[in-house]
């Protein structure tokens, strides 16, 4: 009987992990697809605008899928008695008797993911006008400090880190982030340093 209860004690655990897992690489694709499309410029053709479409598809669908493995991982760390985590624990960050820092990263990364995400389902309101619009801008830059803690939460409380496998999927995630953003950044550079484009606009806007 011991041993049937610890099986289910640790399969709990074994669920948790994997959620986590599977919440950091959605989050890791959604981040990607984010700043990959953030980085094109204004679509001039049907074709574009069906690709720029179906990026923010995926990367809607990808964030969707991240919150709901984040919280199958949060639900799951609560009722498993293997670790010391508490709904308390859980939501105010650093109180956890499980690895306290480590899961205090997990719970701001969790609050920052989540601000991100409802900026990004009230889009459409806050962009009817172009301050509007940089007020979202903004606060969805919230989703990279929350990929970021989310990282640093995996690789400090994660019990597989170090093993080969791990160390390559954090890697991957790092890397692929990092690739995005930096094709961004040049992206933006590019953009801003086109004044000619940017002169025949404002010109068509005020004739």
């Amino acid at each position: 009987m011991a041993g049937e209860r610890r099986g289910g004690v640790m399969t709990l655990w074994y669920l948790a992990r994997a959620a986590g897992l599977v919440a950091l690489i959605a989050f890791t694709a959604s981040t990607v697809l984010g700043a990959l499309a953030s980085s094109r410029s204004r679509p001039r053709s049907w074709a574009a605008i069906d690709r720029r479409f179906l990026t923010q598809m995926a990367h809607r669908s990808a964030a969707i899928t991240g919150l709901l493995a984040l919280l199958a991982h949060v639900g799951i760390l609560v009722i498993d008695s293997y670790v010391d985590v508490s709904v308390t624990g859980a939501v105010v960050p650093f109180t956890a008797g499980f690895a306290p820092f480590a899961l205090g990263l997990g719970t701001l990364a969790t609050y920052a993911i989540v601000l991100a995400a409802v900026a990004g389902a009230a889009r459409g309101r806050l962009a009817a006008s172009a301050r509007a619009a940089r007020t979202w801008r903004t606060v969805h830059v919230a989703a990279y400090l929350g990929w970021t803690l989310s990282m640093g939460h995996g690789l400090l409380a994660g019990t597989d880190t170090g093993a080969m496998w791990s160390t390559a999927v954090y890697a991957t995630c790092g890397i692929a982030v990092a690739v995005a953003v930096v094709i961004r950044l040049i992206g933006l550079d590019r953009a801003a340093n086109q004044p000619l484009a940017t002169a025949r606009r404002l010109t068509r806007s005020a004739s």
